[in-house]
This record gives structure tokens, C-alpha cells and sequence, in this order.
């Protein structure tokens, strides 16, 4: 389930889980809609890892990660509450291989 995040709850819940993925937008920009489905899919197939989204209009958190209306939308994805992979190219498998590289034999199910 996607949790819409904020300045106020975001590093709380990039900190609870182990993995988490951030979808980063600016309302209107191009690929906003598809950056949305396609980690509202991934949320739906990997439970085990956190998923959110970040309308960063006004927000501050984005900011520390160098995203403004140019660099969105964008998909941020945590290890352990840190920055590990930005992903640009917006696929479930592209999410996957972002947390596990290929040729790797761990199951994010």
C-alpha cells in the first residue's frame, strides 16, 4: 500500500523499514502518472518493502536530496532510512534491481 509522505512523516517511515522506495512528483510534470502506477504496482507485488510517494510542493525533504520540479518525477530507494538508488527509468523490474542488482539469488516476496 503507498503511504503519501510529507516533511513531517517521511523520515519516520524511511527509518521502519529495512527497504523502502519514494516516489518523488511535481503535479503536472511529464511521467508524473506513469512514475505513480508503476510504484503503486510494485507496492501491490512487494509487500516487504515500504512504499510512498512525495508530492514535493512546498516540501523541504526533497530539497536534501538535490530533487526540484527538473529532476522529478523520481524514484528513491532506501536501505536502512539511506539513499541507495535513484531510478529514472520507471519499471516494477527497474525498482527490483535497484535493491537486489542482478545475478543476485535473494527473493523480495
Amino acid at each position: 500500500m503507498l503511504k503519501k509522505l510529507d516533511d513531517k512523516n517521511f523520515e519516520g517511515f524511511i527509518g521502519e523499514s529495512f527497504y523502502s522506495a519514494v516516489g518523488f512528483y511535481y503535479p503536472s510534470v511529464e511521467n508524473e502518472n506513469k512514475m505513480l502506477g508503476v510504484i503503486g504496482e510494485f507496492s501491490e507485488t512487494h509487500a516487504n518493502v515500504a512504499c510512498g510517494t512525495m508530492d514535493i510542493t512546498g516540501q523541504e525533504i526533497p530539497e536534501e536530496y538535490g530533487i526540484g520540479k527538473d529532476e522529478s518525477p523520481i524514484i528513491v530507494v532506501f536501505k536502512q532510512g539511506n539513499a541507495i538508488k535513484a531510478v529514472t527509468d520507471f519499471s516494477v523490474k527497474n525498482i527490483e534491481s535497484a535493491i537486489t542488482p542482478p545475478g543476485k539469488n535473494i527473493t523480495l516476496q
